[in-house]
């Protein structure tokens, strides 16, 4: 097999900071930027927000071509809570998401356990999951649909998901598995690649998933924080009150 060689080219700009306190910081990061430094590039949300704020570390991570929020924890103490609190899966995580094809039910859930492929990690140089009952570790993903559009190829349709456990690219993997590729996703096409192109028309060209949603606990204090950063991508006009309607109850 021919190693696909990776070429960075990050969207330049701060990053939007919509949240802070002297704890913590909550920022956007647009998809295409990496959140931490990579092996061989040092450009990333991370060492962007250290140059405003140093002592800032992220407390988890999206994939690089994924968008939406990330928080920062701006002192040891929020750091160790923050660490706590999302191995208990304390904080609500909501996305937003394009997928191919029409998808019929009108909420569910995706329960496959995943593990990394080795062989395909090698070639695409990116940690990719595969579906595996034997040796993979569990992986939960609620979705609700928005809006299904029946006319651009095999359709689209557009989720909220709910991931409850956070492995890595769960909701890409799991939405591919299902037969649902996320449109835009270079490395989980499934069989689909020509249905993701057709799906895609009128969209810009990247991945369309984007962490919108984010409830944590204060670590100081304890009271619920919530914050809400809108995808560069269509939705629809009431995307925001439609994603707060039914949010699940506080954990």
């Amino acid at each position: 097999m021919t190693e696909i060689i990776f070429e960075y080219r990050p969207p330049a700009g701060d990053p939007e900071i919509i949240f802070e306190n002297r704890n913590l910081i909550a920022a956007v990061k647009p998809a295409g930027l990496l959140a931490v430094p990579g092996q061989r590039e040092r450009d990333s949300l991370t060492s962007r927000i250290k140059n405003r704020y140093p002592e800032a570390n992220p407390a988890h991570r999206l994939d690089m071509a994924t968008s939406g929020i990330v928080l920062f924890a701006r002192n040891r103490e929020t750091a160790a809570a923050f660490v706590r609190d999302f191995k208990a899966r304390h904080p609500l995580k909501i996305y937003a998401a394009w997928v191919s094809g029409i998808v019929r039910h009108d909420s569910g859930a995706i329960n496959y356990p995943l593990a990394k492929d080795m062989e395909r990690s090698r070639l695409l140089s990116a940690p990719v999951q595969k579906t595996d009952y034997v040796s993979g570790k569990p992986a939960l993903t609620f979705y609700r649909v928005l809006k299904r559009e029946e006319t651009a190829g095999p359709g689209r349709t557009l989720l909220l998901l709910y991931p409850e456990t956070g492995r890595t690219h769960q909701l890409r993997a799991h939405l591919a598995e299902r037969g649902h590729p996320i449109i835009g996703d270079g490395i989980y096409r499934n069989p689909g690649a020509d249905r993701l192109r057709e799906a895609s028309r009128g969209f810009p060209e990247r991945l369309l998933l984007h962490a919108a949603f984010l409830r944590f606990r204060d670590p100081e204090g304890g009271s619920l924080i919530s914050v809400y950063a809108a995808p560069d991508f269509p939705v629809i006009p009431d995307f925001q009150e439609r994603l707060l309607r039914d949010l699940p109850q506080a954990r």
